[in-house]
């Protein structure tokens, strides 16, 4: 008789034992859960904005100095019949310029080689602000003779072309 009040209780001792931690862990996520529901209710939590980052813009020239940095810089030279642009490319077989203005197209602005060496094209674009590169055999590049870029958003730079 003995022994089996001793195996009853060790029994009883044994499943208590197992139990009881079982039983505190089950509490103390309710607990958690009850806790978080409080937090959720009493402060609701707002998504943090989005900060959108604008590319700077190219300072303005006064009027004055436009013509002297138009003769030192070669900006695309902006004629009645167009914008003239230019590129010295001298082992190159295929260059044509691609920007905002012609949603990166290059088949609408192929440039052809002028007897100074040059590649040139005459676009008609709109008054607006536009950024752009060449390709010379398939390797873009920004136009050498404009100081004027802008990040391109995707670790790069484009050069940057003002019609007014």
């Amino acid at each position: 008789m003995t022994k089996k009040i001793l195996l009853w209780t060790g029994f009883i001792l044994g499943i208590a034992i197992v139990a009881f931690p079982s039983l505190m862990l089950v509490e103390r996520v309710r607990g958690m859960r009850e806790s978080k529901q409080k937090v959720i209710k009493e402060t609701p939590v707002k998504p943090a904005p989005v900060k959108r980052e604008r590319p700077p813009r190219p300072q303005e020239v006064p009027v004055e100095q436009k013509a002297a940095i138009e003769e030192k810089t070669g900006y695309p030279r902006i004629t009645e019949s167009g914008v003239v642009f230019q590129h010295k490319a001298d082992t190159a077989q295929k260059v044509f310029v691609a920007g905002t203005f012609n949603n990166w197209d290059g088949r609408k602005g192929v440039m052809a080689k002028n007897p100074d060496g040059f590649w040139e094209a005459t676009l008609k674009i709109k008054p607006g602000r536009y950024t752009y590169k060449f390709k010379a055999d398939g390797v873009w590049s920004l136009d050498p003779q404009n100081p004027v870029s802008a990040d391109d958003g995707k670790g790069g730079r484009v050069s940057v072309l003002i019609v007014k």
